[in-house]
């Protein structure tokens, strides 16, 4: 039997395609959100001697290493978990489910909640919400035009603030693997506001794929 090979080739990348098509679109369901659990603020326990300063495209797992410190209360090697961590790609950039991966192997539950469906207003709840249950947030954005994680690790509704680690923060002089603190004695080493904080996260994505991507961990 002959076969056509443009036809081969192209049924051999589509299946692939439909697998991920089917993945991300076939079961999109809005989150739900419950005003009631929602606080004025809420904050993790991230001391300023976590806040490491990433290492070439180590974005990803820098992030990870900052959730399992701030869940697991261990200082776990982020340049180990830099070597580690799976799905990269050749630019070292770390697809998302390289994240996930990760944290399920320190026993962290995820969750991946379809933040794209929310309007703004409804995606600050949201993060509100697992904030204020204890919960930190990896998000995809755009910094200097290139994909970047942050970590956000507590929120103050009445100051509109919102508490990150950003592997990317500029380096503490005399130690250029640890990052300046400029958010006090709250979590991390940034804040934004929550108008900052959607158009850094509106800039996410890759190939067309993780827009508005957040994921969630708890223990």
């Amino acid at each position: 039997m002959l076969i056509d090979k443009k036809k081969l080739y192209i049924g051999l990348i589509g299946a692939p395609l439909l697998l991920i098509a089917f993945l991300f679109f076939g079961s999109r369901i809005k989150p739900p959100i419950n005003a009631s659990i929602i606080t004025t603020s809420g904050y993790l326990e991230y001391p300023a001697e976590y806040n490491y300063r990433q290492s070439g495209n180590d974005c990803g797992p820098f992030n990870v290493a900052a959730v399992t410190r701030a869940l697991r209360k261990k200082n776990v090697s982020s340049t180990l978990l830099a070597r580690e961590i799976g799905w990269r790609l050749s630019n070292n950039y770390t697809l998302p489910w390289g994240l996930e991966s990760q944290l399920k192997s320190f026993n962290i539950h995820i969750e991946k909640p379809h933040f794209g469906l929310l309007t703004d207003d409804e995606k600050i709840m949201l993060l509100q919400e697992y904030l204020s249950l204890g919960k930190p947030i990896i998000i995809l954005g755009e910094r200097d035009n290139y994909e970047h994680y942050i970590t956000i690790l507590g929120f103050a509704s009445g100051a509109d603030q919102y508490d990150i680690y950003d592997s990317l923060q500029a380096p503490l002089p005399g130690k250029p693997d640890m990052t300046t603190d400029d958010n006090d004695s709250f979590p991390g080493n940034a804040t934004m506001k929550s108008s900052e904080l959607l158009n850094f996260w509106r800039g996410g994505g890759m190939y067309g794929f993780w827009e508005w991507y957040g994921l969630v961990a708890s223990l």
